[in-house]
């Protein structure tokens, strides 16, 4: 097995989903608002290799933090 398998791990995610996800783990998070937790949720999609809408997650963290992405 190579040292570096887990960066292989590949999938996309749809926002909606990624959204949903961050609902049900607001109690725990540290984050104030939904828009906190749904961008930690993006740091877990950038760790495990898996993409959010064919988007690389850190892009959409970024759009989200510009205001180009709204967070319901």
């Amino acid at each position: 097995m190579r040292k570096w398998w887990w960066k292989m791990a590949t999938g996309n995610i749809s926002l909606d989903d990624v959204i949903e996800i961050a609902k049900i783990m607001k109690p725990r998070s540290m984050a104030k608002e939904l828009q906190g937790t749904v961008k930690e949720i993006l740091g877990t999609c950038v760790s495990v290799g898996c993409t959010v809408d064919g988007k690389d997650p850190k892009d959409l963290q970024q759009e989200i933090a510009d205001g180009d992405v709204e967070i319901p």
